[in-house]
């Protein structure tokens, strides 16, 4: 406790926060929101509302990191400005989306977010309802409408199969920490490769991409009494509309309700998306993606990147679970133009 604030040991100073966005409000607590893995996320109460305190790590080690964080806010304002439900996002009093904060028991400042609370409940890991898949469907037809193309495309990283290549060495790393899931790593490398040939077959076409939100999923759903909200914008990046679209039905599906993955496409088009066919390449790059956070906790759990106990433990928990469901999304993957097909 701080002055009499309710506040975790390490988080963000919830007065710091509040000055450094220009909000005259007395702080009463702030509290971790559990399930946030990419950032440190707290909910802040005060005598005048409730806000989304984001802590923001840069756990990629992008060089360019803040310029792309930037380039995802101003994205994300335009799609404020089109109308699309999302929490409110807080500017600070210099016009941008970044203030740099005391945290306690350190010395050094940390950057942070500030967004309006959003009351809800996330659907979780399960298919989502037709409902919430239409409003996804328009939502995305919405934001790949907006044809907003990056100004600096250098800001944001190019798609690779840097993961795949490397491969073999992630095996190593969990045989010399003793990893009991070692050997489904080993067991995942035919696949692996699979998933790289197809995101290489696809290959990288900057000329028809747009800029997007670029990681829908349910993780990033708020339920709210007045319908869904979409969060977490900060991985705004430019996207080919057919593989964001076609990566959104998958997770709204959860690779399982052809459906629900059906019903994406369809609203997506009665709204007047543009993409007329989804195929097995879409996928691609975005299981190159879940194949880079499977490295990345494989990194955590091996020693092979800093971690905290938790962050350890949390890695060692993920990996098993996220390999087990490689060969299922594969298999699905080389009949997405089936799977998919309205």
């Amino acid at each position: 406790m701080i002055g009499g604030v309710q506040t975790p040991d390490s988080a963000p100073s919830p007065e710091a926060v509040l000055a450094a966005f220009g909000i005259r409000a007395r702080p009463a607590a702030m509290v971790p929101v559990v399930g946030a893995w990419s950032n440190r996320v707290y909910r802040l109460t005060t005598d005048l509302g409730s806000y989304a305190v984001k802590e923001l790590l840069n756990l990629r080690r992008e060089p360019r990191w803040l310029d792309s964080l930037d380039a995802a806010w101003r994205f994300e304002l335009a799609a404020q400005a089109a109308g699309l439900t999302i929490p409110v996002p807080v500017s600070s009093p210099s016009g941008g989306c970044v203030a740099w904060v005391e945290r306690q028991g350190r010395a050094e400042p940390v950057p942070v977010r500030l967004h309006a609370w959003v009351e809800g409940t996330q659907p979780g890991p399960a298919p989502v309802t037709r409902q919430t898949a239409s409003w996804i469907g328009r939502t995305l037809a919405t934001l790949h409408l907006l044809g907003i193309r990056p100004a600096d495309r250098s800001t944001f990283p190019l798609p690779d199969t840097a993961t795949a290549d490397d491969w073999p060495d992630l095996i190593t790393a969990a045989r010399r920490a003793g990893a009991p899931w070692a050997d489904q790593l080993q067991a995942a490398q035919p696949a692996v490769a699979e998933i790289a040939a197809l995101a290489r077959a696809a290959g990288h076409r900057p000329g028809d991409e747009v800029m997007s939100h670029g990681d829908i999923d349910q993780k990033n759903l708020i339920l709210a009494a007045d319908g869904p909200v979409l969060c977490d914008w900060d991985a705004a990046m430019p996207m080919v509309p057919s593989r964001e679209l076609a990566d959104a039905a998958m997770s709204m599906a959860s690779w399982e309700r052809q459906d629900i993955g059906r019903e994406v496409l369809r609203a997506y088009r009665a709204a007047g998306g543009l993409v007329t066919g989804i195929r097995p390449g879409d996928l691609g790059q975005s299981m190159m993606s879940s194949l880079d956070w499977i490295a990345f906790n494989v990194g955590r759990a091996t020693g092979g990147r800093p971690a905290g106990p938790a962050e350890v433990a949390l890695g060692s928990r993920l990996v098993p679970e996220l390999l087990a469901r490689l060969p299922r999304e594969l298999e699905i993957a080389r009949r997405a133009d089936e799977f998919l097909a309205v």
